[in-house]
C-alpha cells in the first residue's frame, strides 16, 4: 500500500471518530424536561400590551401526562414566552403547536403582526390552525377543565380538523391564511370559537378585509360560502318553504295532515358534489358571471311530497335553485359592501390584465363597481335512503 493511501485511511478514520464523539455531544432534549405548547391565545390587555395564554402538555414518567394553562402579559410574543417560562418547571417549546386563537377585539384591529411571528419561527409548521374567539382567547383556553377531562389544546385542534374534513368550514391553516392575505384580490376567512355551557363550539366564520375582521357568517350561510370558494363534496343544508308553494305535490298523508308540527315545509338537502366557476364577462364594467352546479340528495322533508313523478322532482329542483341563487346573490352584495373578497373576484380580474399588476388600493376601488350574474343548477339525484 502506498504511503499516500495510508494517510488517506488514517485521515478518514480520525474524521469518523470525531463525528461519533460530536454525535454524542448533541444537546439532548428528554421529553419529561420539556413543556409542549399545544395551543396559544392572544388578547388585547392594555395600550401596547398583549395577554398571551398557552395550553402546555406536560410529561412525567412517574405519572400520566397532564396539561397546564399559563398566562403572561408583554409587548411582544417573545416577551410573553419568556414570562411564561418563569411559571413552568419545564422549558416551554412550540414544536407541537396545533392551534392559535385571537380575540375578536384583536382581530378587528388586525392580526398580521402576530401572524408574522408564527411565520418567522422555524419550530412552527404551516399547518397550524388559526381561529378567532367570539370574545376573549383566555376565556376559551382557561375553560374550567375540572368539568371535562380533556386537553383543551388537543380538543380545539380536533374540533377544527373534523369540521374541515367534513367540509363544514374552510380550512384555516397558517399556510392558507398567508396565501389569501398576500394574494391581491382575495381575503382570508377563519372560524370563530365560542364558549357555550362549558363547551367550545364553532359559532361561525369570520370574514376578513386584509388582516382585519369585518364580518361574521353564521351556520346557515356557511354552506353558500363553501360552494362559492371550493368544490364541495359533503355538507347538509336546511331550507324552508311556504306550504302553498308546494301544494300541487303534497301527498295526502294522515300522519302528516292530522298532526301539524311545522308551519312551513322544511327540506334537508345533502350535497354530493358541487362545482362553481367565476368568469369575468365585462372587464370595463367589472361584470362577473357565477355558475354553480350541484348534485344533491333529499335526506328529509317535514311534509309527504309526491316525488315519484319526474315533473315533481323538477319542480322541487327549481324551487331549491331559486333559494340558493337568492342566498348567493345576497352574500356577494354583502361582501362587496364590506370591501371583503373571500371568493377571489380580484384574482379573476387580475388574470385578465396585461402589463402592470393591480395594487390592493386599485382593486378596492374597482371592487365597489362590481356586478354579479348568478346561475344555480341543482340536480337531485336521490330522494331515498342515505348510503
Amino acid at each position: 500500500m502506498r504511503k499516500s493511501d495510508k494517510k488517506k485511511i488514517i485521515f478518514l478514520s480520525i474524521c469518523s471518530m470525531i463525528m461519533v464523539i460530536n454525535a454524542g455531544c448533541v444537546q439532548q432534549k428528554p421529553l419529561e424536561k420539556l413543556g409542549l405548547i399545544i395551543a396559544v391565545g392572544f388578547d388585547l390587555e392594555e395600550k401596547d400590551k398583549i395577554k398571551g395564554t398557552a395550553v402546555v402538555q406536560k410529561f412525567d414518567p412517574m405519572t400520566k401526562s397532564t396539561s397546564k394553562v399559563v398566562t403572561a402579559i408583554s409587548k411582544t410574543t417573545k416577551g410573553i414566552r419568556q414570562t411564561e417560562n418563569l411559571q413552568s418547571d419545564q422549558r416551554l417549546v412550540l414544536g407541537q403547536l396545533r392551534s392559535v386563537i385571537y380575540s375578536r377585539e384583536l382581530a378587528k384591529k388586525g392580526i398580521i403582526q402576530l401572524v408574522d411571528t408564527l411565520n418567522r419561527d422555524a419550530a412552527i409548521g404551516n399547518m397550524v390552525y388559526l381561529t378567532i374567539a367570539d370574545k376573549s382567547a383566555s376565556e376559551i383556553l382557561q375553560l374550567d377543565q375540572t368539568k371535562q377531562d380533556i386537553n383543551l389544546g388537543t380538543y380545539m385542534y380536533f374540533l377544527i380538523k373534523q369540521n374541515v374534513e367534513g367540509e363544514q368550514i374552510i380550512s384555516p391553516t397558517l399556510q392558507e391564511f398567508n396565501h389569501n392575505y398576500y394574494a391581491i384580490g382575495r381575503d382570508p376567512v377563519l372560524p370563530i370559537l365560542k364558549v357555550k355551557k362549558d363547551d367550545i363550539i364553532i359559532s361561525g366564520v369570520g370574514i376578513f378585509k386584509d388582516d382585519r375582521l369585518v364580518d361574521e357568517l353564521k351556520q346557515g350561510k356557511l354552506f353558500y360560502l363553501k360552494i362559492l370558494m371550493d368544490q364541495y363534496n359533503a355538507g347538509t343544508q336546511e331550507m324552508g318553504f311556504k306550504k302553498e308553494k308546494f301544494k300541487k305535490i303534497i301527498l295526502k298523508n294522515e300522519n302528516y295532515t292530522n298532526k301539524p308540527l311545522y308551519s312551513k315545509i322544511y327540506l334537508s338537502i345533502d350535497n354530493i358534489r358541487s362545482k362553481s366557476k367565476i368568469k369575468l364577462v365585462d372587464k370595463k364594467n367589472l361584470h362577473f358571471k357565477v355558475d354553480i352546479k350541484l348534485d344533491s340528495r333529499l335526506l328529509e322533508m317535514t311534509e309527504a311530497l309526491d316525488l315519484a313523478k319526474p315533473a315533481s322532482v323538477k319542480f322541487l329542483e327549481n324551487e331549491v335553485d331559486k333559494v340558493m341563487k337568492k342566498n348567493v346573490e345576497d352574500l356577494l352584495i354583502r361582501f362587496k359592501e364590506l370591501g371583503a373578497d373571500p371568493i377571489g373576484f380580484g384574482n379573476e380580474y387580475e388574470a385578465h390584465l396585461r402589463g402592470k399588476p393591480i395594487t390592493v388600493e386599485e382593486w378596492q376601488k374597482k371592487y365597489k363597481q362590481a356586478t354579479f350574474e348568478v346561475h344555480v343548477k341543482n340536480t337531485i339525484e336521490r330522494t331515498g335512503a342515505v348510503d
